[in-house]
């Protein structure tokens, strides 16, 4: 099996090259999905980084929608066109036959992909192909399809790579990692995908019969059951698509073209397949929530009959058979982030080889030296990607050996966590039954509902439009690392159940001292985003990716004033961040806005903020890419009237040659910045480290300084010390 790290992205196509059938699947997962078309009859396969094109009849093709474990999207080609620019894209996308691929009432959904090409934007990209078939509709059919981010009824994909487009049609629909049974997870939760390749690749058989399955399966940290769960269906001979299939819930079966007589076809033969495994299938886990939690997962799946589910420390489960396959998720640190250290997995070693010889482990290790602890010998080490996490798949054969360490003793503290729980969700319900009122007067969607209230519950809950973001800040305690997971959950549940929140769209963090820019660094790929209101501006959020959202709630009250400010006025934000306080100003009149910051991730959800606001006016209101003390030293246009100073704490990045530290740079920024402001120019110096002392004595030379920190602290932040903010003005005679 070729490792991930050989594979590339396949090389650009030719116009003139008739496109074929593309499957997209996780990184490190392309040889797995590849044996599974060459089995279903897909031939002239290309492997590259996550993609595979390959030919294949349409029998084929729905065979891989229904059938594929390690697939994602199955992309039926409908063009592919050699353009210069946006008007031959336009037309190129204008001269397919929409009126028969789309019918009245149908809803579409554009996907983009480009690479190196005349559009610098793949939003803009999927923009012109969706004003393509619209149009086209509208005058050749006399209606127009609605755009639906969820849920359409047909989504299309296109690639766009230099002068080659190529324009596909999602068979799948959804993601096919979305099996359709686990509405129900763990805090963090393995895709299902992601699963069935690593059993694959840990050598449980496809469900072709061709090789004996092992006597037995476990995972002894089995959270929403994953890994069990993926196994029984394989051990069965249950399709992956199988139970979407039966809901018609494929994009395939909503083309207006398909082969209705061919797919249901398939759909009786896959139900023929089904037979109870003759194997023993067990998960367990610490958590007594998960069990419930898998067992409903189970039978949604409908494999509740063949597997079993208990709530046990690992190390206290024994073998159910002679021999089997041990395949686990351990909560690593930065999927779960309170197991630091390589305790977890030494343990879990120790355990293996005092009881499981003559077993096969597949264990899904982060790339860290906590791994290193785990003392197997792997016979296979291979690099996968767990959703934004650098992590290896290590498969090893166990031998017996005398454990090193003694069994983990379960610790209680003097309180119970149903102790804690109870008193959790009562200040929850008391606090927002009281902010929400607040909220809807203020015109806000998004607020803290609670803030470390209860000392030993160290929480901040913020509530977005119906969505959760919770963030534990980081302290000692007497919990293992595995019961501070546990505790953690259920923590995260209890808040989910007392405000009514679906458990999907509950986020945890971990917050601990950052330095050097840590904070905005990505952790997860899930895109969690959506807009919510403060007043009569929207702004993106996302809830999963980062550790922060992309909005500081405790600025709402500092937003409002730059806008009574802003009106008339030439405004600049240093360390934008998304520009929240642009879009600020921007939305209240200001003539000219100035964002900077280093990084264009977050320019780019600046642009966006703008454009959500009816501010997308680029020549009034201007993204700049560069370090803030080097925009200042090189500025030679008109001076700013308005200023908003909010600097990280610490931070580096390889993008500037100098570190930051707001103790240290405060001051000589300021002074630059008062040679850029006019007289009487007003600036918003903001931070949130606690330690900070102003150098009023060095700045009180160019403003007139006065701390304005409690007025700006909102309602809905418990905790004074979230922030410190200053306004200075510029001395009305310059100096």
């Amino acid at each position: 099996m070729a490792s991930v790290e050989s594979l590339r992205p396949l090389p650009p196509p030719s116009p003139d090259e008739p496109p074929r059938l593309t499957a997209r699947t996780l990184g490190g997962l392309e040889e797995v999905l590849a044996a599974e078309l060459l089995r279903l009859g897909a031939g002239d396969l290309r492997i590259g980084r996550r993609t595979i094109e390959f030919s294949g009849s349409t029998e084929t093709l729905y065979r891989a929608v229904l059938e594929c474990r390690t697939v994602i999207r199955v992309l039926e080609p409908l063009g592919r066109f050699a353009v210069q620019n946006e008007d031959e894209l336009y037309a190129a996308v204008s001269s397919l036959a929409w009126p028969e691929l789309l019918h009245q009432g149908d809803t579409l959904r554009i996907d983009a992909v480009i690479h190196d090409t005349f559009v610098s934007h793949s939003l803009y990209a999927a923009q012109l192909v969706k004003d393509a078939i619209v149009d086209r509709l509208r005058e050749q059919a006399g209606w127009r399809p609605d755009v639906q981010l969820r849920g359409a009824t047909h989504r299309f994909a296109l690639h766009l790579v230099g002068s080659t487009a190529t324009l596909s049609r999602d068979a799948a629909g959804r993601s096919l990692h979305q099996r359709g049974w686990r509405p129900a997870t763990g805090v963090a939760p393995l895709s299902e995908v992601l699963a069935a390749g690593i059993l694959a690749m840990a050598g449980w058989p496809a469900a072709d019969g061709e090789q004996p399955l092992p006597a037995a399966l476990l995972d002894p940290m089995c959270g929403s059951g994953t890994f069990v769960i993926e196994a029984a269906q394989v051990a069965a001979g249950m399709a992956a698509g199988l139970a979407r299939a039966r809901r018609g819930d494929h994009g395939f079966l909503r083309f207006h073209d398909c082969d209705r007589e061919l797919a249901a076809r398939l759909i009786a033969e896959l139900e023929g397949r089904i037979q109870p495994p003759v194997c023993v299938l067990q998960g367990s886990d610490l958590d007594p929530a998960m069990e419930a939690v898998a067992l409903a997962n189970a039978a949604r799946a409908g494999v509740a009959d063949w597997v079993q589910f208990s709530t046990a420390a690992f190390d206290r489960v024994t073998p159910p058979a002679d021999s089997g396959l041990v395949v686990t998720n351990p909560p690593y640190g930065e999927r779960l982030p309170t197991a630091r250290d390589g305790a977890i997995f030494r343990r879990l070693g120790d355990w293996l080889f005092a009881g499981f010889g003559g077993w096969q482990a597949a264990v899904l290790a982060p790339n860290t030296p906590a791994a290193r602890q785990f003392g197997l010998k792997p016979r296979l080490r291979m690099p996968l990607q767990n959703g934004p996490l650098d992590c290896r798949l290590l498969v090893a054969e166990i031998r017996r050996r005398e454990p090193l360490s003694q069994p983990m003793a379960v610790r209680r503290e003097g309180r119970t966590v149903d102790d804690q729980t109870g008193d959790f969700r009562r200040r929850l319900a008391k606090r927002f039954r009281h902010l929400a009122k607040w909220a809807r007067r203020q015109g806000a969607e998004a607020f803290r509902i609670y803030d470390r209230d209860i000392p030993e519950i160290p929480l901040a809950i913020d509530w977005y439009a119906g969505w959760l973001h919770a963030a534990e800040y980081d302290r000692p305690h007497d919990r293992t690392e595995i019961e501070h997971d546990v505790w953690l959950s259920q923590m995260l549940e209890a808040a989910v159940a007392e405000l009514g929140v679906p458990p999907a769209q509950a986020f945890l963090k971990v917050r601990r001292r950052q330095r050097h820019g840590g904070q905005y660094e990505k952790l997860d790929e899930r895109g969690a985003t959506l807009n919510v209101r403060e007043g009569d501006l929207r702004f993106e959020v996302n809830l999963s990716d980062y550790l922060d959202t992309g909005l500081f709630l405790d600025h709402r009250t500092t937003r409002r004033l730059v806008a009574e400010e802003a009106r008339g006025r030439r405004f600049l934000n240093l360390f934008c961040y998304t520009g929240s306080f642009s879009v600020a100003a921007a939305a209240a009149g200001a003539a000219e806005t100035a964002s900077v910051d280093l990084s264009n991730t977050y320019l780019e959800w600046t642009r966006r903020n703008l454009w959500a606001n009816d501010c997308g006016d680029t020549r009034r209101h201007q993204t700049y890419r560069d370090e803030a003390r080097s925009f200042l030293a090189h500025w030679r246009r008109e001076p700013f009237d308005l200023a908003v100073v909010d600097p990280p704490t610490f931070s580096r990045s390889a993008k500037s040659p100098l570190p930051w530290d707001v103790q240290e740079d405060h001051a000589a920024l300021l002074v630059d910045l008062a040679e850029r402001m006019t007289p009487g120019g007003v600036v918003y110096f903001s931070n949130n480290s606690r330690r900070f002392r102003l150098h009023d004595d060095l700045l009180g030379e160019h403003y007139t300084i006065r701390e304005i920190t409690r007025r700006t602290i909102p309602e809905d932040f418990r905790n004074q010390r979230i922030h410190r903010c200053w306004r200075l003005v510029r001395h009305a005679d310059g100096s």
